[in-house]
């Protein structure tokens, strides 16, 4: 019986490091390069009890649900907290897709809000390349995440990639390869 008990717990221990952190905002962004574009995909998942601060900040209205007007504005106020560029210029991006949770569901700290965007920057030529990226979306409450993906464009490399304690600052460094005969 203590044999049991003691597997139960070191279970419910273990699944303890998995779980999602109830105190904080996590805002997980990946970065796909390619020659032509660069997307973006930011899944913003509030923690419960930080989930009231994020629904006050989207449900204008206060009727307890999302209209698509109100997810718009909320994405867009997401990335004007972003400060982006490409080899030292500015990036602008134009969000591609836009998925909420109901209000229910990040009040119980599972819902995952997507936004998808892109940013069309013409035709990057060969050599080396840096993109840096800065979050200042709801700083007092937010934990960061930022990975870069394997590009699927074959002359693009993706190189180092910095990033600062919090990962609310990150550069990425990539390489375009001449395109071959």
């Amino acid at each position: 019986m203590r044999g049991a008990f003691l597997g139960c717990f070191l279970f419910a221990m273990a699944n303890e490091g998995f779980a999602h952190r109830v105190d904080e905002y996590l805002q997980a962004t990946r970065i796909a390069v390619a020659t032509h574009r660069i997307d973006f995909t930011f899944d913003l998942t509030p923690g419960v009890a930080v989930a009231g601060q994020v629904i006050e900040l989207t449900d204008q209205d206060r009727d307890g649900r999302l209209s698509g007007e109100e997810e718009s504005a909320y994405a867009r106020r997401f990335l004007q907290d972003l400060n982006i560029s490409l080899d030292g210029k500015a990036v602008t991006l134009s969000v591609t897709t836009i998925s909420f949770p109901t209000v229910r569901e990040m009040q119980s700290g599972t819902g995952v809000i997507r936004i998808r965007a892109t940013s069309v920057i013409g035709s990057l030529g060969a050599g080396r390349h840096a993109l840096r990226l800065t979050n200042r979306h709801l700083p007092a409450i937010s934990a960061y995440l930022v990975n870069a993906l394997r590009s699927l464009d074959p002359v693009v490399e993706i190189g180092k990639q910095t990033r600062d304690d919090l990962q609310q600052n990150y550069r990425l460094e990539f390489r375009v390869r001449p395109a071959g005969p």
